[in-house]
């Protein structure tokens, strides 16, 4: 089945951005581009499932702009996925779960970009995906962090036989949320997905990290 097509020039971008796959939660939309970009050509739709797409581009793209400080324009932005696969949903609306073998072929597309290009930031955006690159070695972490962290982000057994993605251990995020790791000489900021933005209940305990993670953006942009 025909994938998504990433958004913006990875040769010419200061940022990249890497999201989760192209499915709505709960929904069977298929993004045409990632995150629904193409949307912000034209004005908002009037249908409400259109205007939905509509909306989602925009709070992602306002996002970044916040995380970033406003310092880079939307064309020096590039945007992909993890999985650029539409997956099955996850039952009940959870979160779906991205094989290691998708998300490996979806790290190799990632690395041949960055390769091409000069990023200055990598923002990884969701939980699951950051444990995808701390699990196939594409940033670098002290071993004793990486461990620990992987323990706690690895997808529990039963749920991942249902398609499903659930962390073994709760709060696995936070310790590595907004910190600055590396991939080669690029910085990688991993940030809580756009739809837990702005912070609210149980995310509210995301507050300093998010902080941490604007302050590492924008420093790296400063370099």
């Amino acid at each position: 089945m025909r994938g998504t097509v990433g958004g913006g020039d990875p040769a010419e971008a200061r940022v990249f951005v890497i999201g989760h796959d192209p499915r709505l939660q709960r929904s069977d939309a298929q993004a045409e581009t990632v995150f629904f970009l193409h949307y912000l050509e034209r004005g908002r739709p009037t249908q409400k499932s259109e205007a939905a797409k509509f909306d989602f581009a925009a709070a992602t793209v306002d996002y970044i702009g916040y995380l970033t400080g406003g310092m880079v324009a939307l064309t020096e932005m590039y945007w992909t996925n993890l999985c650029n696969e539409f997956l099955p949903h996850a039952p009940k609306g959870g979160t779906v779960l991205i094989p290691d073998g998708v998300a490996d072929r979806g790290k190799a597309e990632i690395e041949k970009a960055v390769a091409h290009g000069k990023p200055q930031v990598i923002i990884p955006m969701s939980l699951q995906v950051f444990y995808h690159l701390a699990r196939s070695g594409f940033v670098t972490m002290a071993e004793e962090q990486r461990e620990a962290f992987l323990s706690k982000a690895a997808p529990k057994a039963g749920d991942a036989k249902r398609g499903a993605y659930v962390q073994s251990k709760p709060r696995s995020f936070i310790d590595v949320c907004g910190e600055r790791f590396l991939h080669g000489s690029v910085p990688v900021v991993p940030v809580l997905h756009v739809k837990t933005w702005p912070l609210r209940g149980r995310f509210k305990a995301y507050e300093l990290a998010m902080r941490n993670a604007g302050a590492n953006i924008q420093r790296s942009l400063r370099r």
